[in-house]
């Protein structure tokens, strides 16, 4: 039986801002995204002709709801794939925390499979195909840094950081993303991201000027309906990392700091809180 073991990686949102609404329903938004090394693990196994999935996590929904399952299906449906396959999905990152964890477990499924099924896919028929499934697959597709516009679906990758440490606080409560899109002011807004400034210095390879810059224009929004993301931003600022901020509609926060002392320094202060997941991990990129 043929067999594939791949990891699926978060992600952190360096700078968020949200343009506009669209006809179609959903937001233009222009967001930076940086890859880490906290990940879900997904084994493939070739398997008849339908479609299945294990996980032991109970905060994942069942087969046909699960976007893992979609992304398989959507693939074997578009190039009429003979071929099944059984998929093992092992969780690490929090479900509905705004590190993209579902994005990245379908775009890794995706790839996974084009190449356990031999389709020789390039890069726009995958694009294409994430794009169907959800707003962040594409940049899963590409992993590393990258600038997304449109829905999320339009990606460009951009230098990414020298390895950071990073800090991830997850308060044990979820927030939905047509919940924070409804919730949001436009005009209510205090702080826009910098994006260009924060490009640049991506570009310049400058992890201090990049924290300086990190914005998220749902931080208000969240913080006020769910005080324990402001707590939680307070108690990681109040050690002085390079910044501080929520990723994507939250209730993550992330810190990224000099080195990982600092790093365990952080996750030791916040390690005596009730009801939050901390994470140390690092900023991370990898060729594919």
């Amino acid at each position: 039986m043929k067999q594939l073991r791949l990891n699926a990686y978060a992600k952190i949102n360096l700078t968020l801002d949200v343009l506009g609404d669209r006809p179609d329903g959903y937001h233009d938004i222009e967001t930076v995204l940086h890859t880490v090394e906290l990940h879900d693990t997904i084994i493939l196994r070739e398997n008849g002709e339908g479609i299945s999935i294990r996980c032991a996590s109970p905060d994942v929904p069942p087969e046909r709801q699960n976007i893992v399952h979609r992304a398989a299906n959507l693939l074997q449906e578009t190039f009429q794939v003979p071929r099944g396959v059984e998929i093992e999905l092992s969780k690490q990152i929090p479900v509905a925390a705004g590190l993209g964890g579902g994005s990245s477990d379908a775009a890794v499924t995706l790839l996974g499979l084009a190449q356990m099924w031999k389709l020789r896919l390039d890069d726009r028929p995958l694009m294409d195909l994430g794009g169907k499934i959800g707003s962040d697959v594409p940049f899963f597709l590409i992993g590393g840094a990258a600038l997304a516009m449109g829905r999320g679906e339009r990606v460009r990758m951009l230098r990414p950081l020298p390895t950071t440490w990073v800090v991830i606080a997850r308060p044990t409560i979820q927030i939905t993303s047509e919940w924070a899109y409804k919730a949001l002011d436009h005009g209510a807004v205090r702080k826009r991201p910098d994006t260009q400034r924060v490009v640049q210095a991506l570009e310049a390879e400058d992890p201090r000027i990049v924290g300086q810059l990190l914005c998220n224009v749902f931080e208000d929004v969240v913080v006020a309906n769910h005080p324990i993301v402001g707590t939680l931003r307070e108690r990681m600022a109040a050690l002085r990392p390079l910044g501080v901020s929520l990723s994507g509609t939250g209730p993550a926060v992330y810190a990224m700091v000099a080195n990982e002392a600092a790093a365990k320094e952080i996750g030791g202060a916040l390690a005596a809180m009730p009801d939050v997941e901390v994470f140390l991990t690092r900023t991370f990129s990898e060729e594919r």
